[in-house]
């Protein structure tokens, strides 16, 4: 597979898609128009009412001539039944999975998953971002995608190129259809792979929080950080920079969630916020740096998404965006409850074996 550097491209229209009724309906309209070619990377692929509209979609584009290709996680959509691969197949879409399980691969292949989700259209428009395709994550979930036109875009074509190549597909090359301008706004791809660049995404990470100066806004489903991760945290706080982190109260991982609250005491010593969401599950991984600097991906705060998986990543410098991502973390404050050191003294004796039980078991999350 071959390795990318994170790459800028500057001709860009970067558009925010919030929670799942949106997202899916910039989803389906994508590929409703696409007149050439459509490339879609996805860890998780449900066999229920969201993800059939859009293999519908995917059946149709195809019958219509539109090159289609699919790119699933063998084990994130384990449950993807060969009913449904067939139907798509029949329709000649072309099909993927990256890394079934065998017993050759049974020790990796549980490990290093693509994580990513990643929609392409004709080579100009793209989607990416925390939401999969599935019911729950229509209503029951609060997420964050982004939807860009422009040069991006080409970037997205060549990390799904190489993934769909690495998965034994028929040898494909990035989409060579012209990029168009579609604004200006700079955005740089971060996405893992293995090599020299397959931390990309955290150390673009670390690399945005150890350049501000004002704040740093993070939005995570799941805080497992590693130590290089957490020193860039404590040295931005140091710095004066206002550090806030919303995470979930309860999480779809239980080991996850605890594995999470067994950092918050470090993170309060060193004068970072920390905020419990206590709505629905918030599943959105963003970032804000500052003032002009955002960042929509599909990358968690754990080591799995860091060193382990494949990932992919916006980092968008736009204050349009920062200002609507800013409005979002304002409104998500609001369903949240501040984690203070005062409170955390009086938490239950078993709620602190957890968090032991989390940290001590959290290298294999």
């Amino acid at each position: 597979m071959r390795t990318q550097s994170p790459e800028i491209t500057s001709n860009n229209s970067v558009k925010l898609l919030l929670d799942g009724g949106e997202t899916f309906s910039a989803i389906k309209n994508t590929l409703i128009n696409a007149k050439h070619s459509i490339n879609l990377e996805y860890f998780l692929i449900c066999d229920d009412e969201t993800g059939n509209s859009i293999k519908d979609i995917l059946t149709e584009r195809s019958r219509a001539g539109v090159n289609v290709r699919v790119l699933f996680d063998a084990l994130g959509s384990w449950r993807l039944g060969r009913k449904f691969i067939a139907e798509l197949r029949e329709a000649g879409v072309q099909v993927q999975s990256f890394m079934p399980l065998t017993l050759r691969n049974l020790r990796a292949g549980i490990i290093h998953r693509d994580h990513r989700k990643i929609i392409t259209a004709d080579g100009h428009t793209g989607l990416l971002g925390g939401v999969n395709i599935g019911n729950i994550y229509l209503r029951q979930w609060r997420d964050t995608h982004l939807m860009i036109e422009g040069g991006a875009v080409s970037v997205l074509d060549r990390i799904f190129a190489d993934m769909w190549n690495m998965s034994g597909g028929i040898h494909h090359e990035q989409n060579n259809a012209e990029a168009i301008d579609a604004g200006n706004v700079p955005v740089k791809i971060a996405a893992s792979g293995t090599g020299k660049y397959f931390r990309a995404v955290a150390d673009e990470y670390i690399r945005v929080i150890s350049g501000a100066q004002d704040r740093i806004w993070i939005t995570t489903p799941y805080l497992v950080p590693d130590k290089r991760f957490l020193d860039a945290l404590h040295g931005a706080s140091a710095r004066g920079v206002d550090v806030r982190i919303i995470i979930p109260s309860n999480s779809n991982h239980m080991l996850a969630s605890w594995a999470s609250q067994s950092y918050i005491d470090g993170l309060l010593r060193h004068g970072i916020r920390i905020f419990i969401y206590r709505d629905r599950f918030i599943h959105a991984k963003t970032l804000i740096a500052d003032y002009g600097v955002a960042s929509v991906g599909t990358a968690n705060l754990d080591t799995l998404s860091f060193r382990v998986n494949y990932e992919v990543q916006a980092f968008v410098y736009s204050e349009n965006i920062v200002r609507e991502l800013e409005g979002v973390f304002i409104r998500d404050l609001e369903h949240c409850t501040e984690e203070l050191p005062s409170g955390r003294k009086n938490r239950p004796l078993i709620q602190r074996m957890k968090e032991k039980a989390g940290r001590l078991l959290s290298p294999l999350l």
